[in-house]
């Protein structure tokens, strides 16, 4: 009886011993957002001189915020220092397919160590592009959102990526570093790229390549001051292009079909943004400019500003406008206008409403995703339903 006592009791100092020492929590979250979109002058694809119609279509890409689930993970590891990590996965829930160039977990892959001295990653994760945009826009990455003048936008990731991240003070930095950008392609049958489709998810530049340590190479950096009523950030993105997955292909640029053959090759973008915020109303807005150095030399300007405002606490209004420039004279005004009604803490009803003026060589589609025709005056409505668990 002695002998059982004591080894029950050894047991049990043991088992105290592994949960104090691992204290971490793993947390399943996710959010479903999805809604009825209209929009006038339609078009089914690109490249179409005349409008086919107006469309009517249940969202796949993003409604207010693109549908998501993911776990999230922490362990303390003692004087102030974490083991993080994150895999999160896109889905359209309008069919139940994944996003994301057809990845599991697309969104969000790494695995990292939070220190009281910053906090580094490894693996698949949001660039210092994305961490600024979600600061200056009111609209985040909605169907009516930056994503329609810029795809690239709400799908600024990095593969094969290592990054660090500080916050000391209000004062933020940081930066990322890619040795393959992306490692995901769609099929598909476009003339471009050795017949892998376009797709902003999935740029077909896996990099990595022996003797040639900047094929696919990607490098983005943040520096900026984050404070409770103001703030200003600048940003610096560079990715290159390389050898594509596919046999005899090669990579392209996230934010339209032009071909990045090789690591000489470059799209460049220069981001500067920032915030006020006042009680329940907010401003947001910036500016960013991008190069594209390829078989010829391509640049935009996206110049945008909006402002949100808490009408009650179940009501959130948010507008924003937009204008995008383009070396071709591909220019745009963009107007988006949104109304939320908060349900409970985790579930909202919204409506967006988008105006998008086209000059007669634009085709940007109120809609990111969507397509419409030169010169079109394009309206669009959006009613949605958001959970978040």
């Amino acid at each position: 009886m002695k002998t059982i006592l004591t080894a029950t009791l050894v047991a049990a100092s043991v088992l105290t011993s592994v949960h104090a020492r691992a204290q971490g929590t793993v947390t399943l979250y996710g959010i479903i957002d999805t809604g009825v979109d209209w929009e006038s002058q339609s078009a089914r694809a690109p490249g179409q001189t005349s409008v086919s119609g107006s469309a009517i279509r249940m969202t796949s890409l993003s409604g207010a915020l693109p549908s998501r689930w993911g776990l999230h993970g922490k362990e303390s590891l003692g004087s102030g220092v974490n083991a993080i990590f994150e895999l999160e996965s896109g889905f359209a829930p309008n069919s139940g397919a994944l996003q994301n160039g057809n990845r599991l977990f697309g969104r969000s892959a790494w695995v990292g160590l939070e220190t009281p001295y910053g906090t580094i990653r490894a693996g698949r994760q949001i660039n210092m592009t994305y961490v600024a945009l979600m600061k200056s826009t009111v609209l985040g990455p909605a169907l009516y959102s930056l994503a329609a003048l810029d795809p690239y936008l709400p799908n600024s990731r990095s593969d094969n990526t290592i990054s660090y991240f500080v916050n000391f003070h209000h004062f933020v930095a940081g930066a990322t570093y890619s040795t393959g950008r992306d490692g995901a392609s769609s099929p598909g049958t476009a003339a471009v790229n050795g017949g892998a489709a376009f797709n902003p998810g999935a740029t077909n530049c896996p990099g990595n390549v022996g003797g040639s340590s900047t094929a696919c190479r990607q490098i983005t950096a943040l520096a900026g001051y984050w404070g409770p009523e103001l703030g200003l950030q600048f940003v610096y993105d560079q990715l290159r292009g390389g050898p594509g997955l596919l046999p005899g292909s090669v990579s392209y640029d996230p934010s339209m079909p032009l071909v990045l053959s090789n690591s000489g090759q470059t799209t460049t973008r220069y981001m500067v943004s920032g915030y006020f915020q006042l009680g329940k109303f907010a401003l947001r807005g910036g500016a960013i400019h991008r190069m594209t150095t390829a078989a010829t030399k391509y640049q935009t300007n996206i110049f945008f500003g909006g402002a949100s405002y808490m009408l009650r606490p179940d009501i959130e209004l948010d507008g924003e406008v937009s204008r995008i420039t383009t070396t071709d004279q591909k220019n745009a005004n963009y107007y988006v206008m949104r109304a939320t009604y908060l349900l409970s803490k985790r579930t909202s009803l919204y409506t967006m409403l988008g105006f998008m003026q086209n000059n007669s060589r634009a085709s940007y589609s109120v809609g990111a995703g969507n397509f419409t025709v030169p010169n079109a005056k394009q309206i669009g409505v959006l009613l949605g339903m958001q959970h978040r668990f």
